[in-house]
């Protein structure tokens, strides 16, 4: 196969066709038994079917046609999953995609999709020629494009293999991602300032303890590339990549400017300008934990250890927990419990969680579990996380760490805020154990049939690729449960139900506003709140949208998009 270039002087080396010469090897083959080249076996092939030739079949003239391969491709994945064990357990539903082979897989209520793109490398380079279509807003379909994607991938593999525990570097880059929505950069963008960086500086300095100043990093070094209207594609002309197989081509070219439409277009600069500077904006609203926003929601812990020698004298001779403390650090001069699980006076999540495995570590080996399983612990910032396996059998179990709200069933949690980055000593209200207080009082009540979970499920899956997250869905759910009776939610009104749900969150994106289930509930029996949060003002779930009318608008054609969803799921369940 040859490479030919599609216009050279725009995007260099970035568009290919790809040219296809047969070439006898009648003689080579010789050698492993009495068989046909690849041409000749095709020609008879073609001989005995009568059909047309793999040649025609893939290519357009002399170039290797992306949709042609595509659309072959799904005739071999068709054929090949009849013979496979799979296909007695899933149901496969071949895709329309002109330029990759996308495929559908379910059985009962789970469904996967999978989409194959497809690539002819580039001699022994991590470099490959792509069937997805190029920047340009029409691709003929013997384009093949540039992709780095392996490159890529090989070079964050590397880094994390080599990263320090707690590299923070991937981290960086999903935040920042986060910002994007709605501006002219686009991921690749992000990712190629970050991929420079890594590559500059050490990857200690990407440890969490520098996670601003790394944002800082990347914010700066996008900002000085605007001004500047150059940001250098990361694998072109670049020979200090380690472990990288780059095409000696790729390696001696010379830089591809990533934005070269900047320089061309002073409008287009001046409007990434202020988009950057949005961008900026945002970023700090996210990183803050602003309490008039999300009022009740983060917490820092502050510890106070008490002298309770006296109380203690009642059960026996023994010291409190203060100078017990005091008495085992003068033993082993090691730190004391509080300098352990805390940062000056508050109590830290990330060292708790640390002391909690330290703990779940030691104790395993004198329970009886230990002589069938073997314990694997996993790295984890806020929880303890853990693997249990024996001969095939695995398990993986992760524990959220939580403080008591006094006698209520709402929780401090070690889980991490809605904000990008969560302090170690910040702690988050958890309704978790409310929730679930509820959703079993409402089994126990619920007649026999009640589908009110079947619909939460059911919602659930619609959701996926939308604004909407699973919390928004259960608060709908809640709310309704609380007014509706449950005689209400037997299967034979499952339909009704659904379409109550769906009118009920509509209504609340017309409104822009979604009150949290708990905040200033009074009407929950059998779960208790704390007095300041049934005081409290209700909080809206939807107040983003109410300060933002693109995000209301985007929503409300999100939620269209969801409606016909679940009409089309109904219909194949029909």
């Amino acid at each position: 196969m040859h490479r030919a270039l599609c216009n050279p002087g725009e995007t260099p080396e970035r568009n290919f066709r790809i040219r296809v010469e047969l070439v006898c090897t009648c003689k080579t083959e010789q050698l492993v038994g009495d068989m046909l080249c690849f041409i000749h076996h095709e020609e008879e092939e073609q001989r005995r079917n009568l059909g047309p030739s793999l040649l025609q079949t893939v290519c357009t003239g002399s170039y290797l046609d992306v949709q042609k391969t595509a659309c072959r491709f799904h005739q071999l994945v068709k054929a090949c999953w009849l013979v496979l064990p799979h296909s007695r357990r899933w149901r496969l539903t071949m895709l329309p995609c002109d330029r990759s082979c996308k495929f559908k897989m379910a059985r009962a209520e789970e469904e996967i999709i999978i989409e194959i793109m497809l690539g002819v490398q580039q001699g022994d380079s991590d470099i490959f020629m792509s069937s997805q279509a190029s920047e340009a807003l029409f691709t003929p379909s013997t384009t093949w494009t540039l992709s780095c994607a392996v490159a890529e991938a090989k070079f964050f593999e590397r880094m994390a293999r080599r990263a320090p525990d707690g590299s923070f570097h991937l981290r960086c880059l999903q935040l920042c991602a986060r910002i994007l929505v709605g501006t002219c950069f686009s991921e690749y963008t992000l990712k190629t300032v970050v991929m420079h960086l890594l590559n500059t500086t050490p990857l200690s300095g990407w440890h969490r303890t520098r996670f601003l100043l790394r944002l800082d990093d990347i914010m700066r070094y996008l900002r000085h590339c605007l001004e500047e209207k150059r940001l250098d594609h990361f694998f072109f002309g670049n020979e200090k990549i380690p472990e990288v197989v780059l095409p000696p081509a790729l390696q001696r070219a010379e830089p591809f400017n990533l934005f070269q439409h900047l320089a061309q277009d002073p409008d287009a600069q001046a409007q990434a300008m202020r988009e950057f500077t949005d961008m900026q904006d945002r970023l700090t609203r996210m990183l803050l934990c602003n309490p008039g926003e999300m009022p009740e929601r983060n917490f820092r812990i502050r510890v106070e250890l008490v002298c309770t020698c006296k109380t203690e004298q009642l059960v026996g001779d023994m010291l409190c927990f203060i100078h017990h403390e005091e008495e085992e650090q003068r033993r082993n001069l090691g730190p004391s419990l509080l300098q352990t699980v805390c940062t000056g006076s508050y109590l830290d999540v990330q060292k708790t969680a640390c002391r909690f495995h330290q703990l779940v570590k030691a104790c395993w080996l004198v329970l009886p579990h230990s002589r069938r399983w073997r314990l694997t612990m996993l790295p984890c910032d806020r929880s303890c996380k853990f693997k249990m396996a024996r001969a095939e059998e695995e398990i993986i179990i992760e524990i959220m760490l939580g403080v008591q709200q006094g006698d209520s069933d709402i929780f401090m949690s070690s889980q991490a805020s809605e904000a990008l980055f969560t302090p170690s000593t910040t702690w988050t209200l958890s309704c978790a154990v409310a929730e679930a207080k509820f959703f079993e009082r409402m089994a126990r009540r619920a007649p026999d049939g009640s589908f009110h979970l079947r619909c939460l499920q059911l919602c659930a899956r619609i959701l996926v690729g939308t604004c909407f997250s699973e919390y928004t869905l259960k608060t709908v759910v809640m709310h309704l449960l609380n007014t509706t009776p449950l005689s209400g939610w037997h299967r034979t009104r499952f339909l009704l139900r659904l379409d109550d749900i769906m009118r009920y969150l509509r209504h609340c994106l017309e409104e822009k506003r979604l009150d949290h289930f708990f905040f200033g509930n009074e009407k929950i029996p059998e779960v208790v709140l704390p007095p300041a949060l049934q005081r409290a003002e209700p909080f809206n779930l939807f107040q983003h949208l109410a300060q933002d009318p693109d995000a209301q608008a985007q929503a409300m054609r999100e939620f269209t998009d969801m409606q016909d969803r679940l009409t089309r799921m109904l219909a194949n369940d029909n």
